[in-house]
């Protein structure tokens, strides 16, 4: 059997120890260990701790966006297309990347001075989810798109938040519920 290259199992390993099974804050050694991997091929592959972090999430954002992007791309209605954030997020925790909650939040909540690079990635994912609830809200909510996107962008980071508390299943019902409430709400404005 073929071992995977170590630049992937540390990558592998911080998904697994910081964002699924423990937090942020875990020490690096116990991402070495799950990695079986040495603190050179740490630092010569991503500089130190938080460069892994920043990697790990980097490719997060990655195969967010895709599952995201194929959600969006079967929807058939505006509406559609703007609540696909829900159905992507059970993709996403279903078949990619399984998360206890937000990654991104998760890191910013536990780094109070992120690098530069650190910083950069979370404020990528960020304006990703501004940015497409601000396009998808337009036809729906026209001069009130901006309120029905912050919304939506509360619904969505209580979503990840009531994750910790509940089954993944549950907290992304109850958000979308949400969600689908707020859209109903706001279109029958545009009325």
């Amino acid at each position: 059997m073929r071992t995977a290259p170590v630049r992937d199992r540390l990558l592998d390993a911080a998904d697994e120890v910081l964002f699924m099974d423990g937090s942020v804050s875990t020490p690096v050694d116990v991402i070495l260990r799950r990695a079986g991997a040495s603190p050179p091929s740490l630092y010569s592959h991503f500089g130190n701790k938080e460069g892994l972090v920043t990697a790990a999430l980097q490719r997060r954002l990655r195969v967010w966006t895709g599952v995201w992007d194929d959600q969006i791309s079967r929807a058939t209605t505006d509406r559609g297309r703007l609540l696909a954030l829900w159905p992507a997020l059970r993709v996403y925790q279903r078949d990619h990347l399984t998360e206890r909650w937000c990654a991104f939040s998760g890191t910013a909540a536990a780094i109070p001075n992120p690098s530069e690079q650190l910083t950069a990635v979370l404020a990528e994912e960020t304006q990703l989810l501004r940015d497409r609830l601000l396009e998808h809200s337009r036809p729906i909510a026209g001069r009130r798109a901006r309120q029905l996107a912050s919304a939506l962008f509360v619904a969505y980071t209580g979503t990840m938040a009531t994750m910790l508390r509940e089954e993944y299943h549950a907290a992304i019902d109850e958000g979308e519920a949400s969600a689908k409430a707020l859209v109903a709400h706001y279109a029958t404005e545009q009325r």
